[in-house]
């Protein structure tokens, strides 16, 4: 598949929502409202990572040439040696005050697994337990899912006007049934850890592949409409991103109307305001890989340049130095403590991690890529 520039791009958009709703979290009654729920980041990296991969190896699966070996490679190249070397570095700069359990959890990506290690080194890497638990069974889903969209195909006849809006039915259908898969799953998953454990874990349903396994599911559902439909003469891209976009607006004020993020699980309805934020972020996706306007936006060099950095950015700016953990947030009380405002002291810290990401990238990210590509993929 040829490179999205656009798909890029947006994920700089959802790095530094995350990395700005973490560094003026006290700040969130003052700075822009959305900047609250900067973690809605995390949900549009997971219906990225779902749309891209159905696009990415659908026709591997279905001609029967995909490579367990090259495909591991790649993730295994992509994820590890920055991590690795930020989970070291952070080690030591807290005098190895992390027990030895806890760094090999990390070092393994399984320390999600372990809610006291979840958040303890470096805490944005929680995410990476999830991506990685996706990693493994993404080529199931995808040739699970491609067979069934193939049968409705035959048998809907792709041609007809009416099976477009049959399959976005089914499309949706879809996604509810793994929303109510997850919520089943992670209550499930709560009961057989606190019965082999004695602990309870809360954070089963948003902060597992549990519980989150419907993000991914998103993304791939609406790629695998679009492969059915990949033309542009019904909606533009531009419209469904606006639709897109409304669905998370409408998710995150119906949030706060029920006291933010940690009070609406209260709600009934919550079942299904936090997975239509993903489901939001997939159809905004598809917006943008159809064209349009916006896409272009996201498009520019800039743009895709800080979506090219923004793994590093996120994983970096919570990065640990001698007396900092979380140093981002560090710099930031400190150039308030300086007397900036605290707009124009973010605005420092997003652009000294980013160059922090950029020089990651070049100096290290690549470099190492290129010569791990050599040895493990053939």
């Amino acid at each position: 598949m040829s490179s999205i520039p656009a798909l890029t791009g947006i994920r700089a958009l959802a790095a530094g929502a995350v990395f700005f709703g973490h560094i003026l979290h006290k700040h969130n009654d003052q700075s822009l409202p959305f900047l609250e729920y900067g973690w809605i980041g995390v949900n549009m990296f997971f219906a990225l990572s779902g749309y891209l991969f159905f696009i990415l190896y659908v026709n591997a699966l279905e001609n029967n040439t995909f490579s367990w070996r090259t495909y591991l490679a790649k993730r295994f190249i992509r994820i590890y040696p920055l991590t690795i070397l930020i989970v070291l570095i952070s080690w030591i700069a807290m005098n190895f005050t992390h027990d030895i359990m806890d760094v090999l959890s990390h070092l393994a990506l399984i320390h999600g697994v372990f809610p006291q290690y979840r958040f303890s080194i470096n805490p944005p890497l929680w995410t990476l337990t999830i991506e990685m638990s996706f990693y493994l069974i993404a080529p199931l889903l995808i040739f699970s899912m491609s067979s069934l969209y193939s049968g409705w195909k035959s048998k809907l006849g792709i041609e007809k006007d009416t099976s477009r809006y049959v399959i976005a039915s089914i499309t949706i259908l879809i996604w509810m049934i793994s929303v109510a898969f997850c919520n089943g799953m992670s209550e499930m998953y709560q009961n057989w850890w606190y019965f082999f454990t004695g602990t309870w874990d809360p954070e089963v349903g948003t902060q597992t592949i549990f519980g989150k396994l419907d993000d991914f599911m998103a993304g791939m559902a609406i790629a695998a409409y679009v492969r059915l439909f990949p033309e542009k003469k019904h909606l533009s891209g531009d419209i469904i991103v606006m639709i897109g976009t409304a669905i998370i607006i409408l998710a995150l004020i119906f949030t706060s109307s029920q006291g933010g993020s940690n009070l609406v699980g209260k709600h009934k309805l919550a079942d299904f305001v936090f997975p239509s934020l993903a489901f939001g972020s997939g159809l905004i996706i598809m917006g943008l890989h159809r064209g349009g306007f916006i896409a272009k936006l996201l498009s520019t060099k800039t743009m895709v340049l800080l979506g090219e950095i923004s793994f590093g950015l996120y994983v970096l700016h919570y990065i640990s130095i001698p007396g900092y953990p979380k140093s981002a947030v560090s710099l930031q009380y400190h150039l308030e403590s300086l007397g900036l405002h605290f707009i124009i002291a973010a605005i420092i810290c997003y652009i000294t991690y980013s160059l922090l990401a950029f020089l990651s990238l070049i100096y290290f990210e690549k470099p190492i890529g290129r010569y791990l590509t050599k040895r493990l993929i053939r």
